[in-house]
C-alpha cells in the first residue's frame, strides 16, 4: 500500500532531525577544536545530501514545513562559510613592487601591474542587464513582445525545433496557440518543450501542449493558462485561471486570485490518449505565501460552470478581443 503523505512528511522529519542535530554537533566541535579544511569539507558534502533530500520532498511536505527546513539548512551553511574562512591556508606571499629605476618618460605598452609579483585575471564572462549570462538569453525559442495579436507557432523566434525551451513575455490581450490539430497546421504533432519560462503577461490566454520539465511563471495578471508539466510554480500574479495536468503539486507565492481546474482532455494530443487516467494534482497546491494551518485565501478551485467547455478553447484563427472577452477571467477586459 503506498504511504500517505502524512507518514511520508513523518519519515523526513524524523531523517532531517537526526541529520541537522548531528551536524550542529560537529561543527560545535570543529569551532571548539582544530579545524581542517577536509573536516569543513566533509560536512558540507553531509549539508548537500540534506538538502537534495528536501528537494526530493516538495512534492508532500507542507511549505510552512519547507520554509523551515530550509532556514535551518542556510544557518548550517553560513556556519559552514565561517568555518572555511577560519581554516583556509594562509598565503605564504605578499604582493610586493620591485625598485625600478628611474626612465625617461617614453611611451609604453607594459601593463599597469608590471611589477607586482602576482596579478589576478579579469573575467570575462558577460551578464545581461537582468543578471543572467548572454547565453541564458539566446538559448531555446521565444514568444516575446506582442499586443492585440493571435499568436501561434510562425510567431515563435528561429530556428524551429521541436524540444526546446520556451519562454512567453511581455504579451498584452494576445492569445497564444500551442495546440497541435486540424485547425492549426503549422503546430506539429510532435511539439514538445522542454521547459516553460512566462514573464510580464496581461489579459492574454495561452493555451499550450505538455510541457516534459518545469512551468516557471511570473508577473499574470487576468490571464488564462492551459498546460501540462512535471513542476508548476507561480509567483507575483493576480486574478489567474490555471488548467494544468500535473503528478507533483502546484506551487504559487506572493499571488491572489488564482484559481486551478484539471488540464481539459480535449487539449492533450491523441499520442497521449492514454495517460488521461493518471491522477493530477491539480488542487494539491501549495502557497509559499501563507504559512498558516488554514486555508489559503489565495487560490480556489475554479468552478465548474466557469470553466471553458471542451468546444470553446480558442484553437482556431479569429477575433481575438471577442475571444477574450468570452475567456478571461475579468470579463470585458
Amino acid at each position: 500500500m503506498a504511504e500517505t503523505n502524512q507518514e511520508l512528511t513523518q519519515q523526513f522529519h524524523t531523517r532531517f532531525q537526526a541529520g541537522t542535530s548531528e551536524l550542529y554537533g560537529r561543527l560545535e566541535s570543529l569551532r571548539n577544536g582544530t579545524a581542517s579544511p577536509q573536516d569543513v569539507e566533509s560536512v558540507a558534502a553531509e549539508v548537500a545530501k540534506i538538502r537534495k533530500d528536501l528537494t526530493d520532498a516538495i512534492t508532500f511536505l507542507p511549505g510552512y514545513d519547507q520554509r523551515q527546513c530550509d532556514n535551518k539548512l542556510k544557518d548550517i551553511e553560513a556556519q559552514i562559510e565561517a568555518l572555511r574562512s577560519a581554516t583556509a591556508p594562509k598565503s605564504k606571499f605578499a604582493f610586493k613592487r620591485k625598485a625600478k629605476p628611474v626612465a625617461s618618460p617614453t611611451p609604453s605598452t607594459s601593463s599597469p601591474s608590471e611589477g607586482i609579483a602576482i596579478s589576478t585575471p579579469q573575467s570575462t564572462s558577460r551578464t545581461a542587464p537582468d543578471g543572467s549570462s548572454s547565453a541564458t538569453q539566446t538559448s531555446g525559442l521565444r514568444l516575446s513582445g506582442h499586443s492585440h495579436s493571435y499568436l501561434t507557432v510562425s510567431s515563435l523566434s528561429t530556428p524551429w525545433s521541436a524540444a526546446s525551451d520556451l519562454t512567453i513575455s511581455d504579451l498584452d490581450h494576445c492569445i497564444v496557440n500551442l495546440i497541435p490539430s486540424p485547425a492549426n497546421p503549422d503546430v506539429p504533432a510532435d511539439l514538445t518543450f522542454t521547459a516553460l519560462h512566462v514573464r510580464n503577461i496581461t489579459n492574454s490566454v495561452l493555451v499550450l501542449p505538455i510541457i516534459t520539465g518545469s512551468a516557471l511563471l511570473h508577473d499574470m495578471k487576468n490571464c488564462v493558462i492551459a498546460l501540462g508539466s512535471r513542476q508548476f510554480r507561480m509567483h507575483t500574479s493576480s486574478r489567474v485561471d490555471v488548467y494544468i495536468s500535473i503528478a507533483s503539486n502546484p506551487i504559487i507565492e506572493h499571488c491572489s486570485e488564482i484559481r486551478f481546474a484539471d488540464y481539459a482532455s480535449s487539449l492533450r494530443p491523441t499520442s497521449l490518449a492514454d495517460t488521461q487516467d493518471v491522477k493530477s494534482n491539480y488542487l494539491a497546491v501549495q502557497d509559499f505565501t501563507h504559512i498558516r494551518a488554514t486555508p489559503s485565501p489565495n487560490w480556489s478551485p475554479l468552478p465548474f460552470e466557469q470553466q471553458i467547455a471542451d468546444g470553446a478553447w480558442p484553437l482556431s484563427t479569429g477575433s481575438a478581443p471577442e475571444m477574450l472577452r468570452a475567456l478571461l477571467p475579468a470579463q470585458g477586459s
